[in-house]
């Protein structure tokens, strides 16, 4: 029986006074675990226990991060939403989750707490709190075990198989979407995404820029998670707009910071050279052909999505050969058979556990091999001695060589 959060506690305590979070208004480690004592002792003081769900709806990064990690203290589990969503998709999340709490900046919320008979407290970030509480005022407590007592319990233990977070999805459905990942998920994808971009000599990853929202699960689990476990400063970014990027990129002291696809062509657009950032660009569809190459050689290309979490580091050499790239930490991929031909599937640790309540649409991305469950991803490929090539990126680099 563990927790993923007790990584962070353990991180905590070596690096107490050292700067976690990075903004105008820095706040070292001890005081981000103080805050998530304090929020999970907000929890508990309204009998919100192990197991219930917190449902998380701000674009407050340093709110987003304290209710994640003190849902996850009191043994209860946080309920991502994108900011998109609206007042119809958060009703539907609270009665789907049949959360207890919800953390929102949306205003007024009157309708969303008449929408939901299982929810005890709302509690708002940056906007009007008639009709809920304050999140500072919700701080305002004695944290888990009362009057910030250091005895008792710290952290409310979880096994590994259980659900750590619940992360509902930017995506074009009829209804909202979930993804859940397990305790085991978290840790794994922590530890994974420690490694990427990483100085080789140093054993810890100094510095990640939040140019993605928390709400992007793998942006939280690759990239907060893993740069506060390690011990590394988060400066997360509340308005990620292609500006503000590349002025922090520029004047900041970053290691790397993760993009989308449609990001880094804003960012190039520049006349400002995002030579040697440390920009990862996260892929989910990794159809980079050969010709696109020498505009992408001073980024990392990434291959992932919150299904699948981050499985593979593409280089330039793994692009011209048309190969999916390298595997990270234990991830592992294949060919399994599709509608159409080959297709790509990947088994990793940080991978989600289902879609939440959806076990058919569960069914139809997995496939269980020799006791091992793989995840389709849609990605035509093919396979030759034990390595996987993409269809698209093998057919470009065999049209170039021939030319």
């Amino acid at each position: 029986m563990t927790n993923f959060v007790t990584e962070l506690q353990t991180s905590v305590m070596a690096n107490r006074m050292a700067v976690a979070l990075e903004r105008d208004d820095s706040m070292t480690f001890s005081q981000l675990w103080s805050a998530t004592n304090s929020f999970a002792g907000g929890l508990t003081n309204r009998e919100i226990s192990a197991g219930d769900c917190v449902v998380i709806h701000t674009s407050n990064p340093r709110a987003v991060l304290i209710a994640v990690y003190g849902t996850l203290r009191a043994g209860c589990v946080p309920v991502t939403l994108p900011q998109s969503y609206e007042s119809w998709d958060v009703r539907h999340v609270l009665n789907e989750t049949e959360a207890k709490a919800l953390v929102t900046d949306s205003s007024p919320i009157m309708g969303l707490l008449a929408s939901s008979e299982p929810l005890r407290v709302a509690v708002t970030v940056d906007s009007d709190a008639r009709m809920g509480i304050d999140f500072p005022d919700f701080l305002d407590n004695g944290g888990m075990n009362g009057a910030n007592s250091r005895t008792g319990i710290d952290v409310v233990r979880c096994a590994d198989d259980t659900p750590g977070l619940i992360a509902y999805l930017e995506r074009d459905t009829d209804e909202p979407l979930a993804v859940v990942y397990t305790h085991a998920a978290l840790s794994a994808s922590a530890a994974a995404g420690a490694t990427i971009c990483r100085d080789e000599e140093s054993t810890t990853l100094e510095a990640h820029l939040g140019a993605c929202p928390l709400s992007n699960p793998i942006e939280l689990l690759f990239g907060a998670n893993a740069t506060l476990v390690s011990g590394g400063r988060y400066r997360p970014v509340a308005s990620p707009d292609p500006d503000t990027i590349r002025s922090l990129l520029v004047a900041t002291d970053v290691d790397r910071a993760f993009v989308t696809p449609a990001q880094y062509d804003a960012l190039r657009a520049s006349e400002t050279s995002m030579a040697r950032r440390g920009l990862a660009i996260v892929d989910a569809m990794p159809t980079t052909t050969v010709d696109q190459v020498a505009e992408t050689d001073d980024a990392v290309r990434l291959v992932g999505r919150p299904e699948t979490g981050i499985t593979h580091v593409r280089t330039r050499e793994d692009i011209d050969a048309g190969w999916l790239g390298r595997p990270l930490s234990d991830a592992r991929a294949r060919v399994v058979s599709g509608p159409t031909g080959g297709e790509l599937a990947v088994s990793g640790p940080g991978s989600m556990a289902a879609y939440y309540e959806r076990p058919s649409l569960t069914d139809d991305v997995t496939v269980t091999i020799d006791g091992t469950c793989w995840l389709r991803t849609g990605v035509p490929a093919t396979a030759q001695d034990g390595t996987v090539f993409l269809a698209e990126d093998a057919d470009a680099a065999r049209e170039t060589a021939a030319t």
